[in-house]
């Protein structure tokens, strides 16, 4: 196949939608109390840009990251968030619909890079009413890193359509700096959007391609990306 399409690959937290603070952190306390980690800073921590894999990883730092204790952790995490979560909980940013609709042609494929456990963002997704369908995804599963996330993606990209994937054809768009720093070091190009916590200050310093307020427009930001 010669053919390369565009990848775009979207994140989800910050970039679709936001997950209310006081629903997410409540849940992962419970968890952290009912099966005795000692971790007692959760609240402080930082999560923009990072992956489940490392956050609750970071949980167990005084249990010898056990890997029991890991998969328990995680079972009970997926379980209690798809029956809790409800659509209150959380922000559905604007114009998620025109960019995904827009991202949604034969000549694009439509990926989600997220440092998501795939079950979590499917139900934080279909809380915030997104539904439409994406042809894969590099998830926060299997590595701690995001900076090992697009290489996922290019070996899906390279498996499924049987060609060598150009990174230069990969488009990441998210909210925080480690998006940004995740396309830099897989070559790929990135459009960063304010809709996080990030400001255009803060995520220009990171030098991503194109910096965006909000999803709109995607055919104008679009053509910005693949004129540069």
């Amino acid at each position: 196949m010669s053919f390369h399409p565009w990848v775009i690959l979207f994140d989800i937290d910050g970039t679709l939608l936001t997950v209310d603070r006081t629903f997410n952190r409540p849940l992962l306390r419970g968890i952290i109390d009912e099966l005795n980690i000692d971790y007692p800073d959760m609240e402080k921590d930082p999560f923009s840009g990072r992956t489940d894999f490392d956050i609750i990883s970071s949980f167990l730092v005084n249990h010898d990251n056990k890997k029991e204790l890991y998969q328990e952790f995680k079972a009970l995490y997926l379980k209690r968030l798809s029956e809790q979560i409800k659509p209150y909980h959380l922000l559905r940013h604007s114009h998620v619909d025109e960019a995904l609709e827009y991202f949604s042609s034969p000549t694009f494929i439509r990926g989600l890079l997220t440092g998501n456990y795939p079950d979590a963002a499917a139900v934080k997704l279909c809380a915030a009413n997104i539904h439409q369908e994406f042809s894969f995804g590099a998830f926060g599963e299997f590595h701690s890193d995001r900076n090992m996330l697009p290489l996922l993606a290019l070996k899906h990209i390279q498996d499924t359509l049987d060609i060598t994937p150009n990174p230069q054809r990969f488009l990441i768009i998210g909210d925080t700096p480690r998006d940004v720093i995740c396309a830099k070091n897989a070559c790929m190009r990135c459009v960063a959007v304010t809709t996080g916590k990030f400001s255009q200050e803060e995520l220009a310093e990171y030098e991503p391609d194109l910096i965006i307020d909000s999803l709109a427009h995607p055919a104008d930001w679009f053509k910005v990306i693949t004129s540069s």
